[in-house]
């Protein structure tokens, strides 16, 4: 999720860049039109970067509990397959998490 907010934020980013190119080049009414519309997207991008800030530091012990629990689901899995592929369904599980 994280990585797909931070392309929208540089997506909007170019955006923003983008207008403010155009508003350079234009005149008058035009020029006070795209600057204030540059005002309000930068407020709204500041905005989304807060929150995508503010979820981030609150989802990332979840995010670490859960690779936790993924990691030990995944050393059960591959006990459970060593044992299977080893010597059939009633092998003993080995621990080989000591690293022998």
């Amino acid at each position: 999720m994280a990585t797909e907010a931070e392309k929208i934020l540089r997506d909007f980013g170019s955006k923003i860049e983008e207008l403010i190119d155009r508003a350079k080049d234009s005149s008058g009414d035009m020029r006070e039109d795209l600057d204030e519309a540059i005002e309000a997207l930068k407020k709204q991008r500041d905005k989304f970067e807060e929150k995508m800030k503010d979820v981030k530091t609150k989802n990332e012990p979840k995010v670490q509990e859960a690779k936790v629990h993924l990691r030990t689901a995944m050393e059960e899995m591959n006990k459970a397959f060593q044992k299977m592929f080893r010597k059939g369904p009633d092998a003993e599980v080995v621990d080989d998490t000591d690293g022998s």
